[in-house]
């Protein structure tokens, strides 16, 4: 996301990805007397990375969970294969989805998801 709008933004793919670079990778002098964040830039790095590179991260915060989202993601990249298990199934007499649903563990965090979506806003309140 933030590298795609730097680009759009700046349409400079070397400034792009030396920014990246410099968000993920540093090379320093070791100071036996300091911290290792306190370490000063190695001259020869800096002169490759450039004076007062911006750093830009690749990764954004997680979006909070929603039934929503899951259902979007599972009807674009489940549903398809789902479907074909189910006619692989039909054709040859197996039971491929059965297996797998039976094999499937639920972790804590599908358990409070369910009690989540089926408790009614009656029994939250009375709790």
């Amino acid at each position: 996301y933030y590298a795609v709008r730097d680009l759009l933004t700046y349409y400079d793919a070397e400034q792009t990805a030396f920014s990246i670079i410099n968000q993920y990778v540093r090379f320093v002098d070791e100071e036996p007397d300091k911290r290792k964040n306190d370490w000063k830039l190695n001259d020869r790095w800096a002169w490759f990375i450039g004076d007062n590179r911006q750093s830009l991260k690749l990764t954004t915060k997680p979006e909070p969970y929603t039934l929503d989202r899951t259902l979007r993601w599972v009807q674009r990249q489940v549903a398809p294969t789902l479907k074909m298990l189910k006619k692989i199934d039909k054709g040859n007499g197996t039971d491929y989805m059965k297996t797998i649903e039976q094999q499937a563990k639920l972790t804590e965090k599908h358990e409070m998801i369910i009690k989540q979506q089926t408790t009614t806003a009656k029994d939250l309140v009375e709790s």
